[in-house]
């Protein structure tokens, strides 16, 4: 997993460069979804997916963009990260247990090399086809579709030509992914949660 992390923040941010934006306008298109594949595939292990309890978002409308996920800020620091949220941190990824709507949810909060919170994660078990669709559902109500996979995608897929599938929403800021573990036995479902610029930009990767 850490190999994986310190990948993404190497290609997302580099040190030296002027801002993030500029860094992203010369990775290829191809490249965000294909990190987002190695951390679905490489991130967690079967039976932490298997412990996971089934999780629906609400249908509030959410107002785009959106800075802050489960009282995270895209913002903080990896030190608030600790010190405020009590996340515990893994090299460059941190784990955290929030309070969310009367409920504890626990989310992954990935780092690049120069601080910066890169994207959120949440794991949430193994493929169940009503609570996938029901999340597609909301989630479209409180983004926003933006994207979905092509009927030629979703056979790709089911043949296991494909390793996962992704749905976008909120511009780009939300992505749930549903794809297949390192084995290729399980489906495991994931939600990610980027800043702005970055899921504009992944959207566009996707949509491409």
């Amino acid at each position: 997993m850490y190999k994986i992390i310190d990948f993404f923040s190497k290609s997302l941010i580099s040190k030296k460069a002027t801002g993030f934006s500029d860094t992203l306008s010369y990775l290829p298109h191809s490249i965000l979804p294909l990190i987002l594949l190695f951390c679905l595939t490489g991130c967690g292990e079967d039976k932490q997916q298997a412990n996971t309890q089934s999780w629906l978002p609400d249908t509030k409308v959410i107002k785009l963009p959106f800075e802050e996920y489960a009282g995270i800020a895209f913002n903080t620091s990896r030190e608030d990260a600790m010190k405020i949220h009590g996340c515990n941190a893994y090299e460059l990824s941190f784990s955290c247990k929030v309070p969310q709507d009367g409920k504890e949810e626990q989310i992954w909060l990935i780092y690049n090399e120069a601080g910066r919170m890169v994207l959120m994660k949440k794991e949430l078990g193994y493929f169940n086809k009503a609570v996938a669709d029901t999340i597609i559902e909301r989630f479209s109500i409180k983004y926003g579709l933006d994207y979905q996979p092509s009927e030629g995608q979703e056979s790709a897929f089911s043949a296991g030509i494909r390793k996962s599938k992704t749905y976008v929403f909120g511009g780009g800021q939300v992505a749930f992914q549903i794809g297949r573990s390192l084995n290729n036995r399980n489906e495991l479902m994931l939600i990610y949660y980027f800043p702005e610029d970055v899921g504009s930009t992944f959207a566009k990767s996707v949509m491409n």
